[in-house]
């Protein structure tokens, strides 16, 4: 058995591939803006009171034990901040967690030690990875909105994919689904999905391929399944 390679590198984040994802994406980047922003204003107090008060002499500055005003405001407004940043993240995983009832596409995950298998129930179609050497490849189509019933069958996995911005454990025993509206971007990445949840001895070769394809590739792609016997060789 080969086992694939697994790059020793990071490779850059695959860009969002759904209206989920760029949701995910602003809401990422709302924190980061927020947390340079708080960082700015640390460091320019800090200095600020390095500066202003300064020891010149052996006379103690003047002691204060209290100032409610100055209280008041460095309490409330954190307490704002982390309000606001709660409501942002309280709606975007709601709209995220939403399952679309009537999907373009139903992809059936189905997670293994220590690979994976994509059925496409509504087309007949199944892949997985048959030769032990390359990963699974799972093949959308863009546009579209698509529906991901998930299922383990041994041990804890969890699916991963990085242009999604998403993951969702897969318990044994316990289906679960999320719905995904894929953009109009196709390409090729090797390396988005991944097994995010230790699952045993080889874990690290849990990884499948992502294609996206326009709609027109991806209904010929499904015929060329049909017609090779419903897998990947």
């Amino acid at each position: 058995m080969t086992t694939p390679a697994i790059p020793l590198l990071p490779t850059a984040l695959d860009p969002p591939l759904t209206d989920q994802a760029e949701s995910i994406d602003e809401v990422w980047t709302l924190f980061l803006w927020i947390g340079l922003g708080v960082l700015a204003l640390v460091v320019v107090l800090v200095l600020w009171v390095v500066v202003r008060y300064r020891r010149r002499d052996d006379r103690l500055p003047r002691q204060k034990h209290y100032n409610i005003p100055m209280e008041i405001t460095y309490t409330l407004i954190p307490l704002l901040v982390v309000c606001a940043l709660f409501a942002v993240t309280f709606v975007t995983v709601r709209a995220i967690d939403d399952t679309d009832a009537d999907p373009d596409l139903v992809v059936h995950v189905l997670a293994y030690q220590w690979s994976w298998q994509f059925d496409y129930p509504d087309e007949g179609v199944t892949v997985f990875d048959r030769s032990d050497v390359d990963d699974p490849e799972l093949v959308l189509p863009a546009s579209s909105s698509v529906r991901f019933d998930l299922e383990s069958a041994d041990v804890v996995h969890s699916f991963w994919l990085t242009p999604f911005r998403f993951k969702r454990d897969m318990i044994p025993g316990t289906p679960t689904s999320f719905s995904v509206d894929i953009g109009d971007t196709t390409g090729e990445f090797p390396n988005a999905g991944v097994c995010g949840e230790f699952c045993g001895l080889d874990h690290a070769r849990m990884h499948f391929r992502l294609r996206v394809l326009p709609p027109d590739e991806f209904e010929q792609w499904l015929d060329d399944q049909r017609e090779a016997g419903g897998g990947v060789p």
